[in-house]
């Protein structure tokens, strides 16, 4: 996992030709920092009292750094979004099926897996390969 500094995370706004705010600043922050996809509501949680952010703000903020690709929006088909810093790195979810637990892999190369596969599809090109999410049962659910 990579780390960002405050200023890297100002140099990447100003890239995307955002406006610099101290609430889009603290949710890069908190993404910069955590393994994990987070909720909307973990998110919330970590910046309610800190940052003075609201829950509306937080949407806001999330869906203008997500048009802007500097997080990705994750969806594990259980009712809620996750997200995480882009790092232009692939990365890939274990999801546990039952208990929702998730497990960050990176480093593993799967170009050439996702490539037979859409070798196969007569309907679809890839544009990117951002991330892989697996589903199946923790060790706890197993």
């Amino acid at each position: 996992m990579a780390t960002y500094l405050k200023e890297d995370l100002i140099k990447m706004i100003k890239k995307a030709k955002l406006r610099i705010t101290e609430h889009r600043l603290a949710v890069l922050l908190f993404l910069s920092k955590v393994k994990q996809p987070v909720t909307v509501y973990e998110l919330v949680e970590a910046l309610r009292k800190k940052n003075n952010i609201d829950q509306a703000t937080v949407y806001r903020n999330l869906e203008t750094l997500h048009d802007a690709k500097l997080i990705r929006r994750l969806d594990f088909n259980h009712g809620h979004a996750h997200y995480e810093l882009e790092t232009g790195r692939a990365s890939h979810n274990l999801v546990c099926s039952n208990c929702e637990v998730m497990e960050k892999v990176e480093g593993v190369v799967v170009e050439d897996i996702v490539k037979k596969i859409l070798r196969k599809s007569k309907r679809f090109k890839s544009t990117a390969i951002n991330s892989l999410e697996i589903h199946g049962f923790c060790k706890n659910c197993a």
